[in-house]
């Protein structure tokens, strides 16, 4: 008789990582989303229309960009992410694959959007490639011992961190050092805006970011040890899943989402309002 073969056991995904993975991702989307109407789309909309909802939408748009709500969520969504990133490198068993894909994508990404006359030089992706990429050489040179290499990371993290909270009164004081001198772009300050506009459209530096994507990978075998969710009885029923489907395919909706957002509104734009037009060619 043949033996029966037992059913590949499925790898259990602890549910609240990537149900916070994908809240970031709909704020990330909602956050691109304003900005096409406050800088790209509301004012040729309101002008070709003259609409009230048209030009409400455009102004709504444009002070949500500037108010101070936003100037507090972005960076903690940042924060959140990077930790997040910082979780999964730490359970993931192929890192260096992971990061040179990371790298591949944020290539492109520069590629695309130089072509574009937007380029964006040091984005999210590029800071995920250098952070992971990082790990896996804290990782090697640890031997794979996962306590050593949780320390290292902690230690690491927290230099980085507060060796950009140490340069916080030179933002303060000349913040037009920084713009000026694009050799300062490997460090930043987020919170104060992004002061390299010319040397990338979405800059997303290595100090503090880094330090917080470390600190989250030498957190991931505190809080998690076995893999498994802190939260099994909030996740009952799975409620979340409609959710967490996003947070599972971050990677691919950080890439597609801005190019996404602006075709869809580039064509509603030349079909419906700006007829003939797609406002952004």
């Amino acid at each position: 008789m043949r033996k029966r073969s037992l059913p590949k056991q499925t790898k259990q995904r602890i549910w609240e990582l990537d149900f916070l993975r994908a809240v970031c991702v709909m704020l990330m989307i909602f956050d691109h989303t304003m900005y096409n109407f406050a800088f790209v789309f509301g004012r040729a909309w309101f002008e070709a229309s003259g609409s009230e909802f048209y030009y409400n939408l455009w102004q709504n748009a444009r002070t949500y960009w500037t108010s101070p709500i936003r100037e507090f969520v972005q960076p903690l969504v940042v924060i959140i992410f990077c930790s997040l990133c910082g979780i999964s490198t730490a359970f993931s068993k192929s890192n260096l694959k992971r990061g040179i894909e990371v790298a591949v994508c944020a290539v492109l990404v520069t590629i695309v959007t130089t072509i574009m006359d937007t380029p964006i030089t040091f984005g999210i992706l590029h800071m995920f490639a250098v952070a992971i990429l990082l790990w896996t050489l804290i990782d090697f040179i640890c031997r794979h011992d996962k306590k050593k290499t949780a320390f290292t990371c902690l230690g690491i993290g927290f230099f980085i961190v507060f060796t950009n909270m140490l340069l916080m009164p030179m933002y303060e004081v000349n913040n037009q050092i920084f713009v000026d001198n694009n050799n300062w772009a490997w460090v930043g300050e987020f919170f104060y805006g992004n002061p390299y506009e010319s040397f990338s459209a979405d800059y997303q530096p290595i100090f503090p970011l880094v330090g917080y994507m470390l600190i989250g990978a030498s957190a991931a075998n505190v809080l998690y040890p076995n893999k498994k969710s802190l939260l099994p009885w909030l996740g009952k029923y799975d409620w979340y899943k409609p959710i967490n489907f996003w947070g599972k395919i971050a990677l691919p909706v950080y890439v597609l989402h801005q190019v996404v957002i602006t075709v869809i509104l580039a064509l509603i734009s030349f079909l419906f309002i700006t007829k003939g037009d797609f406002v952004v060619i």
